[in-house]
């Protein structure tokens, strides 16, 4: 259950916090960008059940979106091997 909710975190971080870090990378290739913050507010947990049900909007990104979340529950949720099992 840790793990799921750990999960869950990473995904809420990667949907508020991506924004900036892909501004950040824009800065680097292109010129003349003024340097500025691009975050929003962070995603409600509203927010985030929609990306998570493809429902928030129709395009690539946010669909991708949903798929990460649901890769890094689904991981969360796999079974972990005993250090000691083989």
């Amino acid at each position: 259950m840790v793990r799921c909710l750990l999960a869950l975190v990473l995904f809420w971080l990667f949907v508020w916090l991506s924004p900036q870090i892909y501004y950040w990378y824009y800065l680097l290739i292109f010129d003349g960008l003024p340097v500025q913050s691009v975050i929003g507010t962070p995603p409600t947990p509203f927010d985030l059940i929609r990306l998570l049900g493809f429902s928030d909007r129709h395009d690539l990104s946010h669909h991708g979106q949903g798929v990460l979340g649901w890769a890094l529950v689904l991981t969360a949720l796999w079974p972990q091997r005993h250090p000691t099992g083989i």
